[in-house]
């Protein structure tokens, strides 16, 4: 290589990455989990003993949320089959930052009308007085889950659709829930 051609260089042509839309095609293929959030409006509770419980939503029927190039709901039947029976109460999705667990009995997941709940009786600890006073100040006041769709034969556990000219994913058949967490930067506020 001569003295000019070190200095300035071909450029050199690569392949684009993958666009966000291939790569979430392939994270379904793969069944890899996926985490979304929403507004929560978090409580804390305090009981007679003056231990604390914290609750809220972490996924909202008839909510549509704007993932960039695409849009996504969550249908209500998605739910009906799903295993929730060792979800994780975290703090943003740090397994570090454990607040409770189901098989524990330290935590409540349910679906309502509304959605996916969760309650958490926070720990007599560091993580739980952190937890407790940022969503009292409101420095915490969104939640989000993490989840594994169904992979059958007859599809995904999803189905797409276009709505005003853009992608809309439904979130039909959920098969794991397995965090729902408090957090500070949702994924789709």
């Amino acid at each position: 290589m001569s003295r000019k051609q070190w200095r300035n260089p071909k450029p050199i042509h690569r392949k684009p990455k993958q666009t966000t839309k291939k790569m979430e095609h392939r994270k379904q293929a793969n069944n890899e989990p996926e985490r979304r959030a929403t507004v929560a409006g978090l409580e804390i509770r305090a009981n007679d003993a003056g231990k604390f419980a914290l609750r809220g939503y972490a996924a909202r029927f008839n909510s549509v949320y704007n993932m960039g190039w695409f849009t996504e709901e969550v249908h209500r039947d998605a739910f009906k089959n799903a295993n929730m029976g060792d979800v994780r109460i975290l703090l943003n999705h740090d397994s570090n930052q454990i607040l409770g667990r189901t098989a524990a009995g330290t935590a409540r997941v349910g679906i309502d009308k509304e959605g996916l709940w969760y309650e958490v009786d926070l720990p007599n600890s560091p993580n739980g007085d952190n937890v407790r006073v940022a969503v009292e100040r409101g420095d915490i006041s969104q939640s989000s889950w993490g989840f594994t769709l169904r992979i059958s034969d007859s599809g995904n556990g999803d189905k797409w659709e276009k709505r005003d000219g853009k992608e809309h994913r439904i979130l039909t058949d959920i098969d794991t829930v397995f965090d729902a967490s408090p957090v500070t930067f949702p994924a789709n506020p």
